[in-house]
């Protein structure tokens, strides 16, 4: 059998998961799914809710008839810092020593709460400096998932930021595009991102996602919560439907996001004088919001598209057909899938 891993994905509305296996050169999806995530999940500490989580995962793979235990796992943007940083050249025994007092100014937390991973990403003589993949996540953090994917009865063999499983997948199916700037929206979150020559070298979280627009539109409105979430998803950033109303209410905090997607295009051209950015793609539970394509287009110039994690994948018709509706929120689950078996 070839190499086969399952990638689950424990968001914050949705856990998603989804199963790969490598035979002959070729990667084929064997299972995809998702269920919704029980209440309290990130926030609780209580042991109960770990275990709820956990038969909610479990009862997930048991119904995609998964093949493998092995587990590569995701953690939330929200609760890792992941920072492109710049450093003298040095060697890697050097770096090894002080990575942790050059990281220190960018972790809120006392070092000794938190994990700390990196990796070198482009080294420029003329100027004697290295970018440097700088991840850390709290302890805590990594502790809860591995305890909830082992009661869920699998095997945790990875856990990764959530940005780097996006990237993996999107220059997977796009290894033509040198620079790409990427918009991940999901429920709480969204992050920007730059993936120049299929290396992420930078990137940035915001404390705005899905549930913030939905939020947004019920107050403003007068809705409930869920009435809220159906208007998100029917009209969106449409200016055309229901008068506009529900566009005026997003754009304020959609701009916001335009904004810091324009500042991260001049910090691209600052870094890479000789190079452009003509490509975006949108990822996350709320890639297909209505307008979202047309609006990023309309005002940053760029070529925009929605996420297909499944592009260059071998997958059944049949399934491919289930899959297409909900296909961006699964970006993450299959890039983690695809770890170390591309």
């Amino acid at each position: 059998m070839g190499k086969l891993l399952l990638g689950l994905d424990i968001g914050t509305n949705y856990i998603k998961a989804a199963q790969i296996i490598q035979e002959n050169n070729l990667n084929r999806l064997l299972a995809a799914g998702y269920i919704a995530t029980p209440m309290n999940m990130l926030a609780s500490s209580n042991p109960r809710d770990e275990q709820i989580t956990a038969n909610a995962v479990n009862r997930l793979v048991h119904d995609m008839k998964i093949s493998t235990m092995d587990t590569s796992a995701s953690l939330p943007s929200s609760k890792v810092i992941t920072r492109v940083i710049e450093v003298p050249i040095m060697s890697e025994e050097e770096l090894s020593s002080s990575i942790k007092w050059e990281a220190e100014q960018y972790i809120p937390l006392p070092l000794n709460r938190v994990n700390i991973d990196y990796e070198v990403i482009s080294t420029n003589q003329e100027t004697s400096k290295m970018k440097v993949l700088l991840v850390a996540a709290p302890i805590s953090i990594i502790e809860k998932y591995m305890r909830v994917i082992s009661m869920a009865g699998l095997n945790p063999v990875a856990l990764e930021t959530e940005i780097l499983a996006v990237g993996r997948n999107i220059t997977f199916n796009n290894p033509q595009l040198s620079n790409i700037l990427v918009l991940t929206i999901g429920a709480t979150t969204s992050e920007i991102s730059i993936l120049h020559n299929k290396v992420l070298v930078y990137t940035k979280s915001f404390a705005i996602g899905g549930n913030t627009f939905t939020r947004a539109i019920a107050q403003e409105l007068g809705f409930e919560l869920p009435q809220a979430e159906e208007y998100k998803k029917n009209y969106g950033l449409d200016e055309t439907k229901l008068e506009g109303k529900i566009a005026k209410t997003i754009y304020p905090l959609f701009n916001s996001l335009i904004t810091e997607m324009e500042k991260t295009i001049v910090y691209f051209k600052e870094q890479y004088p000789t190079e452009e950015i003509k490509s975006s793609i949108i990822c996350g539970g709320e890639a297909k919001l209505p307008g979202l394509v047309m609006a990023i287009t309309k005002y940053l110039g760029l070529d925009t598209q929605i996420s297909n994690p499944f592009e260059k994948l071998n997958v059944d018709s049949n399934i491919l057909s289930s899959l297409m509706p909900e296909a961006p929120i699964y970006t993450v689950a299959v890039g983690l899938a695809l770890k170390d078996i591309e």
